[in-house]
């Protein structure tokens, strides 16, 4: 599934307060961590939330670039890509 629009945000956050339950929430820090939030959410079969951190978009930017923003942006590109082929709606 791709990634979810603020419309579909806003109804998983509507479904979770009327239900009682939260979604998992993982940080991710490299294409690893993107894999394996994903797999999680799909075996749990649970939608859920991806964030990243200002550290994990400084880390997943490589040492010599050490640009938080450009990690992030480069993270948030592969989530959307990566998230095409599971069948769980993420936030990001």
């Amino acid at each position: 599934m791709p990634v979810a629009t603020p419309q579909q945000y806003e109804a998983m956050i509507d479904a979770a307060q009327k239900g009682n339950y939260a979604y998992p929430a993982v940080n991710i820090t490299s294409i690893t961590t993107i894999n394996a939030a994903l797999k999680a959410f799909a075996d749990a079969k649970s939608d859920g939330i991806i964030q990243v951190s200002t550290g994990g978009g400084q880390f997943a930017s490589g040492l010599n670039v050490s640009d938080a923003a450009f990690g992030a942006i480069v993270l948030a590109e592969a989530t959307h890509i990566l998230a095409e082929k599971h069948d769980v709606l993420v936030a990001l």
